[in-house]
């Protein structure tokens, strides 16, 4: 493994600042992991208050930004309904953040790119280093279980359906052409059928030290902790709110609290339910756990590791969370946490807790116990470094005729690029 001094690029879909989200979170720890190399950032932004912000952590040598407004996003996905290319990829294409990726590679030892996203840029490149895709998740995933729901409005359904296949054969072919392809989860490998022996499993890691354990001795309150602009989340809460709220018997004395940014037309159904409060955004989410007793996790559709979980669990909040919830730790049923597969066993686990205070007192020090053993960042940045110092050059082969079109063919050359979007 080498131990010289790289000069490594990171390619970012959103700005990671300020890191409030779990995808932040984890670019940036990867970057924490290999602050002993110099980084370069390229990222895309939102907002011109993103591009104005100058980060002061010093964890990047350079930082370049191209701006993305949300127009330009919704108009590429526009002119991308009736094509092949995953609507994912044409929200984040800008031909100038290609134009920037083909001109900073040729300077770098290697390159990391976030998502499929930014993975566009690289599965096509002209320049070859050695790539590292960290995919996190298979959103087809995800997308396959929100299309098999009932409950989802008429448009979201159809545009699940639109979406899943052409994003499940860009996941399954982008990691064709990148050295390594990293996900959370098996689950998610063995969904999209990767080779094994160049994927890697990265956990999510939580800050021990931010997510301190206080467990609570008595409240009344159940919270879910998430970005509430996600439909996965949105559909978790209202899903929660109709079938498993209502059969707590003690529920017209609890709350229920959604901690996170929030939309306001978001924040305004939510809080139509008898019972519910919206925190929106919070710096820091122990700040908002005044009197809560347990955190629930209902997502009836996902793909790898749920933070919200693992913050529950730092925190020392027992965790009642769904099968797909679980999907990806390696935590115990009953011991660190509680599974539910039914809504009448889910009020049954929360009313539970609610009464019992030394199960919540064992099931909030198991968990925490179970985070500092598997998910604290120390010993996932290890991991990270270990990894990248096992990069090699190496040709690779053509996409396998099986997944998808020669590379050369996936996007034209940037003076194409700048008069239309990209054929995927």
């Amino acid at each position: 493994m080498t131990t010289e001094r790289l000069r490594l690029l990171l390619l970012a879909p959103r700005f990671p600042y300020p890191p409030l989200s779990g995808g932040k979170l984890f670019f940036l720890n990867v970057a924490k992991a290999l602050s002993h190399h110099r980084l370069t950032l390229l990222s895309l932004c939102a907002s011109r208050e993103e591009m104005d912000d100058e980060p002061a952590d010093g964890l990047f040598s350079e930082i370049h930004k191209v701006y993305l407004p949300k127009w330009k996003s919704v108009w590429s996905v526009l002119r991308a309904l009736p094509g092949r290319m995953p609507l994912q990829l044409a929200y984040y294409w800008s031909a100038e953040f290609r134009a920037k990726v083909e001109l900073l590679l040729p300077r770098h030892d290697a390159v990391l790119a976030h998502l499929v996203r930014t993975g566009q840029y690289v599965e096509s490149a002209r320049h070859d280093v050695p790539r590292v895709l960290l995919m996190a998740d298979a959103i087809s995933l995800a997308y396959k279980r929100m299309a098999d729901l009932s409950g989802s409005s008429p448009l979201w359904h159809w545009l699940y359906r639109v979406e899943l296949n052409r994003l499940f054969n860009c996941e399954r072919r982008f990691p064709q052409t990148f050295d390594q392809t990293w996900l959370h989860s098996d689950i998610d490998r063995r969904f999209l059928g990767l080779d094994s022996t160049t994927t890697r499993i990265v956990p999510i890691g939580v800050d021990l030290a931010e997510f301190q354990f206080h467990p609570v001795t008595s409240g009344n309150v159940v919270a879910f902790v998430g970005n509430m602009s996600f439909s996965l989340n949105q559909d978790a809460c209202h899903h929660f709110l109709q079938t498993i709220f209502p059969l707590l018997e003690e529920r017209q004395q609890m709350r229920f609290r959604v901690i996170g940014a929030c939309p306001p037309s978001v924040r305004r159904d939510l809080e139509k339910y008898p019972g519910v409060e919206v925190t929106g955004r919070v710096d820091r989410i122990a700040d908002a756990i005044d009197g809560v007793f347990c955190g629930v996790c209902p997502l009836r559709a996902g793909a790898g590791i749920q933070n919200k979980i693992l913050n529950y669990l730092a925190l020392g909040i027992p965790c009642v969370t769904s099968r797909v919830g679980l999907e990806g730790l390696n935590a115990v049923d009953g011991s660190d946490l509680f599974v539910y597969e039914k809504p009448q066993d889910a009020a049954k686990l929360i009313a539970n807790l609610h009464l019992n205070a030394a199960l919540r007192k064992t099931t909030a020090a198991a968990g925490r116990r179970f985070v500092e053993q598997s998910h604290g960042w120390p010993q996932i940045h290890h991991r990270i470094r270990q990894e990248v110092a096992g990069l090699r050059f190496s040709c690779r082969p053509e996409p396998d005729a099986d997944f998808g079109y020669p590379s050369q063919q996936v996007f034209p050359a940037y003076a194409d690029a700048q008069k239309g979007l990209p054929v995927v």
